[in-house]
């Protein structure tokens, strides 16, 4: 077998929302410090959620239960920017910038059904390597339940 026939192991597992799901283990994220609240989790994958593309979920490798629903900000407030910390440049080992990847959690109120998004604590991803950190933003103009209309 030559190396163009190789194939990359893979990774199966279940999931409450998905069933069952096996993917290349290329394409796990690793979250370098964990989901802040669910540190043990370091293992990822994404789904989209539409064929639009507008919202991905983010699904535990190792939790079956444990999925967030994510977005692109700039769908959504075109100006926002995470001022990614050197330190956490260095734990992505961004080369890079452009490889980076930023999406933000999505929150469904219970009882009104509006969606907002969670703009302090947006989730970057590095394309290059699967890295990827959560942070926490501590600015004025990045509220974490800012109000989205789809």
């Amino acid at each position: 077998m030559n190396t163009a026939e190789k194939t990359m192991p893979e990774v199966s597992f279940t999931t409450s929302r998905f069933g069952s799901i096996t993917v290349a283990e290329d394409r796990i994220i690793s979250f370098v410090q964990g989901v802040p609240g669910f540190e043990r989790l370091k293992r990822f994958i994404l789904i989209d959620h539409d064929a639009e593309g507008v919202f991905r979920w983010l699904q535990a490798v190792d939790d079956p239960a444990v999925a967030f629903l994510l977005t692109d900000p700039n769908q959504f407030r075109p100006e926002y920017v995470v001022p990614l910390r050197k330190a956490d440049a260095d734990c992505l080992g961004v080369k890079d910038p452009s490889s980076l990847i930023t999406l933000v959690m999505v929150c469904v109120s219970h009882e009104t059904k509006e969606l907002s998004l969670n703009l302090k604590g947006p989730v970057v991803f590095n394309a290059e390597n699967m890295l990827a950190i959560q942070c926490v933003l501590d600015r004025e103009d990045c509220p974490s339940h800012f109000p989205i209309k789809i």
